[in-house]
């Protein structure tokens, strides 16, 4: 039986929960908190609205780590308490991914907030956890972000609007035109220069994405882990020489299977885009 396991029954936390149980894909999700109390009344709330979403999904909930153990994927949400060393920032949030990662050496662990930037580069280069099986899931979010904006300048349905994000989200974010499309035609030559150019401000003053957006892609990385589909999705990911970088972490379209990375897509830039992501990486 598979099954995802989440850090965090807080509000980003809950909210995966709940996507993930409408999708219908995983036989069990547990969520885990130190605060169990809270965590099972999310999880009972989600549960009773099953038979209302037509979900087979089983959710339940743990105050302790190792039920984690064994799970398909493990994301890393946001604690009901801002004191608990589920809370992932600083010492406490490094430390919770080491046990996790002692406890199972297999786990595909995913962080899945918009602060969770200096987690991942710690548990990349202190605690030195493949990239393969420890990335983020922020960007795709961003990048969700981007195609609903993009399509409303083009006075289209965002899907069919298909674009990547790189840099350091969700503050330095780089749009890689050339592989951007707009129902199958280049972007490039679907919007004129002046839209790009406006397109391109409105994501540099953007709010990061809320805890619903967060949660689909979330969700979206989930389902394909559970279910073996091979699909591209925008996530943070040490990069290792990927644009002449290594030892920093960023958002990087992302080919997801059941084993988690199976490799990274580096879409082609021009010098225009390549300075703005090498600047992007540099300020981290």
């Amino acid at each position: 039986m598979q099954f995802v396991a989440i850090i965090g029954a807080g509000e980003l936390g809950a909210s995966i929960a709940r996507t993930l149980a409408t999708h219908g894909r995983v036989a069990e999700i547990r969520l885990i908190d130190d605060r169990w109390e809270i965590a099972a009344g999310k999880a009972l709330d989600i549960q009773q609205a099953a038979p209302i979403e037509s979900s087979p999904t089983r959710v339940t909930a743990a105050s302790d780590l190792t039920a984690a153990v064994g799970a398909a994927a493990v994301f890393i949400a946001d604690s009901v308490s801002p004191t608990s060393a589920t809370t992932p920032a600083g010492e406490e949030g490094l430390a919770l991914i080491r046990r996790l990662a002692d406890i199972d050496h297999q786990a595909v662990i995913v962080c899945a907030g918009n602060t969770q930037h200096p987690l991942l580069t710690r548990g990349l280069y202190e605690l030195r956890l493949a990239r393969t099986r420890f990335f983020g899931s922020a960007p795709e979010a961003v990048a969700s972000t981007l195609r609903a904006i993009v399509a409303l300048e083009a006075d289209v349905s965002p899907s069919v609007v298909s674009l990547t994000v790189l840099g350091s989200v969700p503050d330095r974010v780089v749009v890689p035109w050339r592989d951007a499309t707009i129902a199958g035609r280049p972007a490039t030559r679907v919007l004129e220069a002046a839209q790009l150019a406006r397109i391109e401000r409105r994501a540099a003053a953007m709010r990061p994405p809320g805890p619903y957006t967060l949660a689909a892609a979330a969700a979206r990385v989930a389902d394909l882990l559970v279910t073996g589909s091979r699909k591209v999705v925008c996530c943070s990911v040490g990069l290792d020489g990927e644009f002449g970088v290594r030892g920093v972490v960023s958002a990087v379209p992302a080919l997801i299977g059941p084993e988690g990375i199976a490799r990274l897509i580096a879409p082609s830039l021009d010098v225009r885009e390549q300075v703005l992501l090498e600047n992007a990486l540099v300020s981290q």
